[in-house]
């Protein structure tokens, strides 16, 4: 089987998007998963993507410096896309460490190679319930489906327009809403620890013989863990939230820099 020069651009094309959504995505950019199998894979998904997507001659690059100039701008949609599903990630992440810092466990980090960072008990536990969650409601899945249908809205060689004011629009409105989540998650533990702290407060008041500083120590750690327990289920609702989210303004994004 002969390939052409257009077909083996097009390939090039969909592998570095490809490869830009690997390089950032969770579970796909994890330092646990070998280099080999993941290059091998994003080759895969790629020859199966060339069949597929919508192809527009106009759209191919000719010359090399329009090659190198599309090859780029297929990684950072990959990046984006990735960017994306990670703040899914990020922001159960964030409310950990916010009732982390609460609880009075932010002290107690250890390293983890996963992130190669510094990272919180509670916060890895609200990331490794995120990513189970993930897994079980197949956003893996919503993920590659995502990456089929961005060739729809942003065909491959499609010279991005960054200094779209509707980007930068797009991605202020992203923070805010993930930073609002994000403390949503955390509110009702820190609510339950404020309310102990109140108590703690009037004891030291009627009780100034009591230690109220060593016992904050012991009860909050608790408190906080209980407080996890009972909220789980929201957190998991949220989660699938996020999970959908995460699609449409995927979307919305792309729609800004087309």
């Amino acid at each position: 089987m002969l390939i052409s020069s257009a077909q083996l651009t097009v390939f090039l094309l969909v592998l570095a998007r490809v490869i830009g959504l690997f390089a950032s995505a969770p579970l796909f950019n994890s330092r646990s998963f070998p280099a080999f199998p993941k290059v091998a894979l994003a080759i895969w998904v790629a020859g199966l993507l060339w069949f597929v997507i919508p192809v527009n001659v106009e759209n191919l690059p000719l010359t090399s410096m329009q090659i190198v100039m599309s090859l780029a701008s297929e990684a950072i949609i990959g990046l984006a896309m990735g960017f994306l599903t990670n703040m899914v990630f990020l922001v159960v992440q964030a409310a950990g460490e916010i009732i982390d810092m609460q609880m009075g466990l932010s002290v107690a980090q250890s390293f983890d190679p996963l992130f190669g960072a510094q990272i919180s008990v509670i916060g890895r536990l609200t990331f490794y319930i995120a990513l189970m969650v993930f897994l079980i409601v197949n956003g893996h899945h919503l993920l590659l489906s995502a990456l089929n249908q961005s060739f729809r809205v942003v065909p491959a060689g499609q010279i991005l327009n960054l200094s779209s004011p509707a980007l930068v629009l797009q991605m202020i409105d992203l923070g805010t809403k993930f930073w609002s989540l994000a403390l949503q998650f955390a509110g009702p533990i820190v609510l339950i620890i404020f309310l102990s702290d109140f108590a703690f407060g009037i004891v030291s008041r009627v009780a100034p013989q009591v230690n109220v500083f060593m016992l904050g120590f012991q009860v909050k750690p608790a408190l906080g863990l209980i407080g996890l327990v009972f909220t789980l289920p929201l957190v998991v609702k949220h989660v699938v939230g996020l999970v959908e989210l995460m699609a449409e303004t995927a979307f919305k994004l792309l729609l800004a820099v087309r």
